[in-house]
This record gives C-alpha cells, structure tokens and sequence, in this order.
C-alpha cells in the first residue's frame, strides 16, 4: 500500500456513534486499487488532529496501465474519536487537506407540489 497522489474533497460526520469519514481523489496511474484510510492514533486526549493516510494498492511493475490522473475514492467508519478532536487531517503524497468533524445532517424532506 501506498500514498495515493492527491486528495481533492473530504469529510468527517459522526453519525450514529461512529466517525464516517469520506475521502474523494486521485492516482497517479491506473491499476490502483483496494483504497483505504490508515488511522494514525492520537498521542493524547487533548490532540485536536486526527491524522489519516489516504493509500492504495498500486499496479505491479509488469503490469501496462494507461499515465493519467484518475479518480479514487474511499468511505470508511470509525469507532468514535476521543474528546477533544475536532478536525480530520487526511495525508497523500503531495498534499493534505484538513477538515472539521460535523454532525450527520439527515436532507429535508421534499415538498410535494400543492402540500401544505
């Protein structure tokens, strides 16, 4: 497993006791698969960071795949962070994006068309 190349759009919700959290991306090549998120565990309880390592499988070596960015995604849920950790740092190999711990927020319902 390995960095894949860039993270472009995360999130972290707690939903039902859980930290779901959702990282959109891309690979550097074809031929990745199997993504996941390496949790790497707070030092303390008063951390506010989470940090996460965003890999990947990469292709073999013998293996041709097409040179092209492409798009790589993960969801994964956690048992839920300890006090204090407000935020979600999420780790590739050329950059990290930071984002906040929110509360799931069911959609609205829709309104029907001459419902009051």
């Amino acid at each position: 497993m390995r960095l894949v190349y860039r993270v472009d759009a995360a999130s972290a919700e707690l939903q039902n006791n859980h930290l779901v959290i959702a990282v959109r991306g891309a690979v550097s090549s074809g031929g990745w698969d199997q993504p996941d998120l390496w949790i790497r565990r707070n030092s303390g309880p008063e951390a506010r960071t989470l940090e996460v390592r965003f890999v990947a499988r990469p292709p073999s070596a013998k293996e041709v795949v097409v040179q092209a960015l492409l798009p790589i995604s993960v969801q994964k849920t956690l048992p839920l962070p300890r006090y204090g950790t407000a935020e979600v740092e999420i780790v590739t190999e050329t950059n990290t994006l930071v984002v906040p711990i929110t509360r799931y927020r069911a959609p609205l319902p829709v309104p029907r068309p001459g419902s009051r």
